[in-house]
């Protein structure tokens, strides 16, 4: 069995132990007494927003790195967690206004917390349209090291 078939098999694997996780997490869990069922969405919610925090610290630190080092490596992880992070920022913004219109009884509130995971997606996005827009590698990695450390920050 070679990488490629053993790295599919991985990811096959684990998709499917995440998708019996969800269903036995959504499905057979107690509904909460004052929520009710939209309190199962914090099971999406909650890891979303922690997976989106690892990524940008991920991604800043590539950054602080890929300015000492200079190794192409660290612009492509940096790179990687800026994807992941994201794709998990939208989740986490597309699950809290589920959460948060029957409990709330709004879709959005411009509270601190929901601004700010709001204007990390919009960085996390501007980095991707920046990589996109700048054509030299080097300069595209710094400018994509000093945006990620930003959006650490």
């Amino acid at each position: 069995m070679t990488m490629a078939q053993k790295g599919r098999w991985l990811v096959v694997t684990g998709l499917v132990l995440l998708g019996g996780v969800y269903v036995r997490a959504l499905a057979f869990t107690p509904v909460e007494r004052f929520q009710g069922p939209a309190q199962k969405i914090f099971y999406v919610h909650v890891p979303a927003a922690v997976t989106t925090e690892l990524a940008v610290i991920l991604l800043g630190l590539a950054g602080v790195f890929y300015l000492f080092l200079k190794d192409p490596r660290l612009d492509r992880f940096a790179e990687s967690s800026a994807e992941v992070g994201t794709v998990f920022a939208s989740i986490v913004l597309t699950t809290g206004p589920i959460w948060g219109k029957p409990i709330w009884g709004t879709w959005w509130t411009w509270d601190a917390r929901l601004t700010s995971t709001l204007f990390l997606f919009f960085l996390l996005v501007g980095y991707q349209v920046l990589r996109g827009a700048v054509t030299d590698g080097a300069l595209r990695a710094r400018y994509s090291a000093v945006l990620g450390i930003c959006a650490v920050v």
